[in-house]
């Protein structure tokens, strides 16, 4: 009986020892306090927004626990006369989301790179922010570090609850899997990303909502939820595929909120199925993705469960150390400039 206890009691030392810490605050100063991270949350997450708008500097901190599979992250734009600087980074010890991350330009970086390197990329910038994303005639911004290169970030999503709109973001950043155009789509949404290697290359003027791309003659099957709500037989619903998103994905996971089993079906680039993008749009931890070519072949997701597909290209997602802005940046940054 004593032995009993003594196992009981140790695995409860053990597993509170094993939950991660990490700092965790929300406003314009930085952390001092820390939180428990939950089971399914096995990483700490540090977000920053950096605002210049001369002479003044602003920066405002988002810290907490998160879900493994996000890569690091940075981005900066333009917004009006303001210039936005945001990064995010991961990492998997305990209290190791402190300070900001490198990415994040201080002044004496400024000084430095504007005045003496001579290889940093001119780039378009917009924001659907300012509805500057709608003008032909975008602005053009100097990108900062010479990893930069020109970005075109675009989302459309339907909640059911408000009108299917669009954020869309050009500027400079450092993002992941971004050779090749990655893109989503299902019934809820469409996400496209884009990156390029000249200057001003980022100059699609394309609106995805009033004029979407072409459909390329797949059909996959679409949904977003658990195999009881969302995802359920009765729930999937069929999405006809467009642009590069020639591949049918499922993808399942640990949601990053409510820590349950989640599953993904719709389109995507072959790009986007060997990246971390589908942990990044739909908050997701510990993914498996499965992509397949053929109409309606996203059918594997039996009980909750992926059932791997020789036919197939199928991976474990873990921690990409690059770079994408995620939903919930986006939010923020709505957020902080509404």
């Amino acid at each position: 009986m004593n032995c009993f206890w003594t196992g009981v009691l140790f695995s409860l030392v053990v597993t509170d020892v094993a939950a991660l810490q990490c700092y965790s605050c929300k406003g314009n100063s930085d952390c001092r306090d820390t939180e428990t991270c939950k089971e399914h949350q096995q990483m700490c997450r540090t977000t920053v927004m950096t605002i210049i708008s001369r002479p003044k500097i602003s920066t405002y901190f988002l810290k907490g626990c998160d879900v493994s599979g996000k890569p690091n992250n940075s981005i900066s734009h333009l917004l009006g006369h303001r210039l936005v600087f945001l990064a995010e980074e991961h990492c998997e010890t305990d209290l190791c989301n402190s300070g900001i991350p490198k990415e994040v330009p201080r002044v004496r970086d400024m000084i430095r790179i504007r005045g003496h390197n001579e290889n940093l990329l001119n780039c378009y910038s917009c924001t659907a922010a300012d509805n500057t994303c709608n003008n032909p005639s975008f602005t053009q911004m100097r990108c900062f570090w010479p990893q930069d290169r020109c970005i075109d970030i675009a989302s459309l999503t339907d909640t059911g609850e408000l009108p299917k709109d669009q954020e869309r973001i050009k500027g400079c950043g450092q993002l992941s899997h971004c050779q090749d155009a990655l893109g989503f789509q299902n019934h809820k949404s469409f996400h496209m990303v884009k990156c390029c290697n000249s200057s001003l290359c980022n100059n699609d003027v394309q609106d995805y909502k009033r004029a979407p791309l072409p459909l390329n003659g797949v059909t996959c099957h679409s949904c977003e939820g658990n195999a009881t709500h969302g995802c359920a037989p009765d729930n999937i619903t069929t999405v006809q595929c467009r642009g590069p998103m020639a591949k049918c994905l499922e993808a399942s996971g640990i949601h990053g909120i409510s820590g349950n089993y989640s599953i993904v079906k719709g389109c995507a680039s072959p790009s986007w199925c060997n990246s971390p993008y589908t942990s990044i749009y739909k908050n997701l931890g510990s993914v498996e993705t499965h992509c397949c070519t053929g109409d309606l072949c996203n059918s594997l997701i039996i009980d909750g469960k992926l059932k791997p597909s020789p036919r197939s290209q199928a991976n474990h997602l873990t921690l990409a150390h690059h770079a994408i802005m995620s939903t919930g940046l986006l939010l923020f940054i709505v957020f902080l400039l509404s």
